[in-house]
């Protein structure tokens, strides 16, 4: 039976399989500005460890204080900054352990989304990741960071597809998280072409019925990504770089 697919925020596919940041328009004010400070971390445009200035950010976003309080409130709900009391508001940062747990999590959950997603659609959800991977394709010769709106397009849309409200709202509370070391990470050519390949075989395999073998595909690009995400924390903190350079808040 066709099921209608639970919907995303911000980088689901659309019909043609084009990744969009924000489905809905934001209803508020508060809203907008999560949206915007979200996506200044996750681009890392803020660096992680970096202390935020309410002050500083509402300047450059152009509002009050108060809208940018209650992002900081809600951005913390992700875990994508941390409210310290008595010291101030930070953007995550993530321990080797942490990097591996968040990527355990994600192979858990995302393996969960396409055995429900197959059962309940399988032609529906080939169609849909298929063209999240057409969509992808002229990034490919662009630039690791013209590629991640599509990567997260992609997984977003086999989440949604699971029909179930819970396991995206899981999900969505290491969104955030993973798509921020996706985009500081994942750095070359090479990398993103494995990905797309990693994407394709998925798909294949789900459209001849085989989903032991999908979900296997999938775990396995889970967990290059973590090998890659591990293998530059651990680079970036030999060399030092554990926090933003900038020389303020921000």
């Amino acid at each position: 039976m066709r099921q209608q697919a639970v919907e995303l925020p911000r980088t689901a596919a659309t019909d043609d399989g084009s990744p969009v940041r924000r489905v809905r328009r934001p209803r508020s004010l508060s809203a907008m500005v999560v949206n915007q400070l979200r996506e200044l971390i996750i681009e890392g445009q803020i660096d992680l460890g970096e202390q935020l200035s309410e002050n500083v950010l509402a300047e450059r976003l152009g509002v009050s204080r108060t809208p940018v309080r209650e992002a900081f409130m809600k951005l913390a709900a992700e875990r994508l900054v941390e409210v310290r009391p008595q010291r101030g508001t930070f953007v995550f940062t993530c321990t080797a352990d942490e990097v591996r747990e968040i990527c355990e999590l994600r192979a858990i959950l995302e393996s969960g989304a396409l055995r429900l997603g197959a059962a309940r659609d399988r032609a529906g959800l080939v169609t849909a990741l298929a063209r999240a991977a057409d969509a992808a394709e002229p990034a490919l010769l662009q630039s690791a960071q013209a590629y991640q709106p599509h990567d997260s397009a992609f997984h977003d849309t086999l989440m949604a597809f699971a029909g179930n409200a819970h396991l995206v709202e899981a999900y969505q509370r290491i969104a955030g998280r993973v798509r921020t070391l996706r985009w500081r990470y994942t750095r070359t050519l090479d990398e993103v072409a494995e990905s797309q390949a990693n994407h394709r075989e998925v798909i294949r395999h789900i459209a001849a019925g085989d989903d032991e073998a999908a979900e296997a595909a999938l775990r396995d690009h889970v967990h290059k990504s973590h090998r890659g995400f591990q293998r530059r924390h651990e680079a970036d903190a030999a060399a030092g770089i554990t926090s933003s350079t900038r020389g303020g808040p921000a």
